[in-house]
């Protein structure tokens, strides 16, 4: 399993969350859409969204995200000290970062 970075956490203007793996081969993420859960890889933005982001907290998104990725593509997605996060109040982030921290999928 590798492990991959996770470059931005952003809130974009319509309230959508998009994750930004830190990667030199985005084709990796291109085909998500084929695990038929909701996820689509946005090619402009460079980042894993949801078709309907409205259906979803950002919490329970961002941990649909790494599970999805984790089984579908055998990458370990982590935000690290370098993760930026953009458009994301700081209560956000911390709720992010919990979510994340105990809710690791094994």
């Amino acid at each position: 399993m590798n492990e991959r970075a996770i470059a931005a956490v952003e809130v974009d203007a319509r309230g959508r969350l998009l994750v930004r793996p830190e990667s030199e081969n985005a084709s990796l993420y291109e085909y998500i859409y084929r695990e038929a859960n909701g996820l689509r890889w946005d090619r402009e933005l460079h980042a894993i969204c949801a078709y309907e982001a409205s259906r979803w907290q950002h919490g329970e998104l961002l941990t649909h995200i790494v599970i999805t990725v984790r089984d579908a593509l055998g990458e370990n997605l982590k935000v690290t000290a370098a993760t930026a996060w953009v458009g994301v109040s700081p209560e956000l982030e911390r709720h992010l970062r919990e979510v994340l921290s105990q809710g690791q999928p094994s």
